[in-house]
């Protein structure tokens, strides 16, 4: 080993520098938000689940109020050889083997309880029965 003023110069290691570190990190960033864009089948039916936003009432003897709630689909198609879970925020009727073009983010599943990654989608075009489905 050879010394270099402080730090010990080893030929078999690769020190990198902090820009390299930083420029990893942007790369990870970019990656879990990467666009997704892909022409898939559906694995299994699409299920809407009714998630509640908020609440708004009077108490008084009793409360008088109500609760906003909006829907959200989940299905899974097969891209690539393995079976990717897809998030819509909004109805979504999808049927087994139905094919799919779909257009949203990567995003990373931890974050919603899923193990792996998720596409949240923007849109998604049902091509076997012609229906769009669009949350802009």
């Amino acid at each position: 080993m050879q010394k270099d003023s402080d730090f010990e110069i080893n030929p078999k290691v690769i020190y990198l520098s902090e820009d390299s570190i930083a420029e990893n990190e942007n790369e990870k960033n970019k990656k879990e938000t990467e666009e997704f864009e892909a022409q898939a089948a559906a694995s299994i039916d699409s299920r809407t689940y009714e998630h509640s936003s908020f609440f708004l009432g009077i108490p008084l003897i009793i409360i008088i109020g109500g609760i906003r709630s909006s829907y959200e689909s989940v299905f899974s198609i097969e891209y690539k050889g393995k079976n990717v879970v897809v998030l819509y925020n909004g109805i979504c009727l999808v049927s087994v083997a139905d094919r799919l073009f779909i257009h949203g983010k990567w995003d990373k599943g931890k974050k919603l309880g899923i193990l792996g990654n998720v596409v949240i989608a923007d849109r998604i075009e049902n091509l076997s029965f012609g229906l769009v489905f669009s949350s802009k």
